[in-house]
């Protein structure tokens, strides 16, 4: 526990752009994704996006708050639930692509399929 109170990163620029990073990698897996499945949707595509833009005013609010009040713990917890739901996405890219996932992993992805 001791380790996640010191949390920080080396540089504010890291709070958008590790997220951000993890979204464009989510976003060229899963096009290509919809690509390989011949399901390329202009809709899909652009759902998506606003989704990405709406995780990033999480970000930019948690960093008001920081800013504003001092209270830094909002804004790590934002980048790292971003993060955390962009790892998953990616994870879940990857298993439908057939990429090698490890099965303790894969079996705690959702990916759409009923059990």
């Amino acid at each position: 526990m001791e380790e996640l109170m010191n949390l920080h990163f080396t540089n504010i620029m890291w709070v958008f752009l590790l997220p951000l990073i993890l979204m464009i990698l989510d976003v060229i897996t899963g096009y290509y994704n919809a690509w390989k499945n011949k399901e390329v949707s202009s809709s899909k595509m652009r759902n998506g996006l606003g989704k990405k833009c709406a995780e990033l005013c999480y970000i930019v609010v948690g960093t008001l708050f920081n800013f504003a009040f001092g209270i830094s713990a909002i804004m790590y917890f934002m980048v790292i639930y971003v993060c955390y739901m962009e790892l998953v996405s990616l994870a879940e890219n990857c298993t439908k692509l057939g990429l090698p996932v490890p099965n303790r992993i894969k079996e705690k992805l959702n990916n759409g399929e009923e059990k």
